[in-house]
């Protein structure tokens, strides 16, 4: 039987060797930072992913990112990474959004 699964599943992220970040104090996240990240993975493709930053020093990161059975993670250059701002909670307004009327008020009253 012949199963079709995505090459990069099957590939491997390029991570940076210790002696290129490790000279300085690593520090750990205590949650999950969302970030978007670009990977280079062993093939030399590049590409931008979703992911979580879980420890970093100032001139590396290291983002996790995948799904069980396919679970990443890699060191990667700080400056390859943008922290993303966590989605709205359904309950806030967002800007430039009105409030529902009142039920039984007129809007304008």
């Amino acid at each position: 039987m012949v199963v079709d699964v995505p090459r990069r599943a099957l590939a491997r992220p390029r991570s940076l060797a210790p002696e290129q970040f490790a000279a300085e104090a690593i520090t750990r996240a205590t949650g999950r930072i969302p970030v978007r990240a670009w990977v280079l993975w062993e093939t030399g493709t590049e590409e931008l992913l979703d992911a979580v930053a879980t420890a970093w020093t100032s001139r590396a990161v290291l983002v996790a990112w995948g799904a069980p059975p396919h679970q990443h993670e890699a060191w990667v250059w700080a400056g390859a990474v943008t922290r993303v701002a966590p989605p709205a909670t359904p309950s806030a307004p967002r800007p430039g959004q009105r409030n529902a009327p009142v039920e039984g008020r007129r809007p304008g009253r």
